[in-house]
């Protein structure tokens, strides 16, 4: 589907939406507006990764914009965003992409109320500004998520895979920042063609993007340690408990199997008091053992 969203007369130049288009709709478009096969070629591949290139007048962009609709489960580049490609050259936008992207209609809008029309570049900047804003939604998502989490794990509620869970979310966060400062060259070189308030809240922009996925990426990681810490805190704790068991049982073990072997000369053996007396041992030994544990700040 081909839909103009600016004509030349009101704004200075056409932009034009193409949405989910044919290979051959594709080549009509390249031969219609002069653009290079090879930038044609990396409309169609839906995998390809965020540049910025510029052939003769024509500039180039790739974008990855987040997908709303992508599952929690996925941790790639190509399942968490979908490509937009842009064109740009004298008089000329060209967005092009295969799934529904409300924010460029949002945009036409925003455009439409300003005083002044924004030129190409001014345009192809706030077009990057709208991709990044994309990323708000699943960085607060993750952030949400370490927040329960975190709060699951030191009340000690059961939650199985805990430590899966903030890997997830570490790999999720580490996917995001790379597509992110994949993105970073494009405003390099916007920034060549462009001056002013639109460029800069689009640098203020990738600067709080980049930010807060560095404090997410920070946090999973914390929390894996702080987690593995405490996994640690626990075995060492029940180790501690067995350990005392042990300790004060191999003593009365020893005398039980030492007084078991029932051989026929063994002392005390035939002993009227014999048998209390050994429990009189045994309770002592007990005691002598605990008092020296209380000593030893072990209990």
């Amino acid at each position: 589907m081909i839909t103009t969203l600016q004509e030349k007369e009101t704004a200075g130049f056409t932009w034009i939406d193409v949405e989910n288009p044919t290979a051959e709709e594709l080549n009509d478009i390249a031969l219609k507006y002069n653009l290079h096969s090879s930038s044609v070629q990396d409309c169609l591949d839906p995998e390809h990764l965020p540049k910025y290139e510029q052939i003769d007048e024509v500039v180039f962009i790739i974008a990855r914009v987040f997908d709303d609709n992508a599952n929690d489960n996925e941790l790639s580049i190509n399942w968490l965003t979908r490509k937009v490609a842009i064109f740009s050259a004298d008089g000329l936008v060209i967005t092009i992409h295969r799934s529904p992207q409300p924010f460029l209609i949002s945009l036409q809008k925003k455009c439409i109320k300003m005083k002044k029309a924004p030129g190409r570049f001014q345009l192809l900047a706030l077009i990057m500004d709208e991709v990044l804003l994309s990323y708000e939604s699943p960085i607060r998502r993750i952030g949400e998520l370490m927040d329960f989490y975190e709060e699951r794990m030191f009340l000690k509620t059961k939650l199985p895979k805990l430590l899966q869970h903030f890997y997830q979310l570490k790999r999720k966060a580490n996917v995001l920042k790379r597509t992110i400062f994949l993105s970073k060259d494009i405003l390099y070189k916007l920034s060549e063609n462009l001056k002013g308030p639109i460029m800069q809240d689009l640098k203020d922009t990738y600067v709080e993007i980049e930010t807060n996925l560095d404090q997410q990426i920070d946090s999973a990681n914390n929390l894996m340690n702080v987690y593995i810490s405490l996994s640690s805190q626990r075995t060492n704790e029940v180790m501690r408990v067995l350990t005392i068991f042990s300790v004060f049982f191999m003593p009365l073990t020893f005398i039980v199997g030492v007084y078991g072997m029932n051989f026929e000369f063994m002392p005390e053996l035939k002993a009227r008091y014999g048998y209390l007396l050994i429990w009189l041992v045994m309770i002592a030994v007990s005691i002598v053992v605990f008092f020296w544990f209380k000593r030893k700040r072990w209990l």
